[in-house]
């Protein structure tokens, strides 16, 4: 499969899975590039957004490199923009996950999607190690569910409930899915998928036009996660 546009897989220098992203479009015979530099970032037609690691790091790297203000504004373009774990995570309004150098309690996010990010219920995994030896991080397969009446084009020829890999011990409880009237007024469209572990949590959102984000790892995910890098390619 070819594309005459070349992706943008954005590097903060702070971890992401570049090699796996990169070998998995070559295979789909799609270009991409690499880029640290907010002017080259903000002439791409397309962009993927990865991320591993902690989102302090993650959030210190943007502002280091001065990327936030280029990454708010291109997921909110129209062009195609997928972010990737922390990738996602930091496109959402703050996170609790922080590092001894930090010493934060909340870390501030883009602000995109005006959620928080927070740890795995602490009581619930205590609960569930008794008797189903749950442990985190979630790490391995787990289905994403998709609303019934989906249209997301990045799930395109995938079932609804198919398998993923993710790798994480920080989410957005299921609960805050139930979005706010101004994150309503800004998506009307957007769409929640959701996976369940220990809780209900957002394994994927969509703002109903051509930014997505997802808590797994598509380019770990096999024969599906290459479907949906595919679709993303297409778009």
């Amino acid at each position: 499969m070819t594309s005459s546009k070349e992706i943008c897989i954005i590097d903060y220098q702070g971890g992401g899975n570049l090699f796996s992203l990169e070998n998995s479009f070559q295979y789909l015979g799609a270009k991409t590039f690499r880029s640290s530099h907010a002017e080259e970032i903000e002439k791409a037609d397309k962009i993927i957004f990865p991320g591993v690691g902690s989102f302090a790091n993650a959030m210190r790297q943007i502002h280091k490199l001065g990327l936030a203000d280029v990454i708010t504004q291109k997921s909110q373009s129209g062009i195609p923009f997928l972010g990737i774990c922390v990738g996602m995570q930091v496109l959402f309004a703050s996170s609790s996950e922080s590092s001894k150098e930090d010493n934060l309690d909340i870390v501030d996010g883009l602000n995109v999607f005006e959620m928080p990010i927070r740890k795995f219920d602490f009581l619930k995994i205590k609960q569930a190690e008794i008797s189903e030896k749950v442990k985190i991080p979630h790490m391995g397969w787990n289905q994403v569910t998709l609303n019934e009446n989906s249209v997301n084009p990045l799930f395109k020829d995938i079932p609804n409930g198919s398998d993923f890999y993710f790798v994480h011990s920080y989410r957005a409880h299921g609960k805050d899915a139930d979005i706010s009237e101004s994150m309503r007024k800004r998506f009307p469209k957007l769409e929640v998928a959701q996976t369940n572990y220990i809780e209900d949590f957002v394994s994927h959102i969509w703002n109903g036009e051509n930014l997505f984000a997802c808590q797994f790892h598509p380019e770990k995910s096999s024969e599906t996660g290459l479907q949906l890098l595919k679709n993303f390619v297409a778009l």
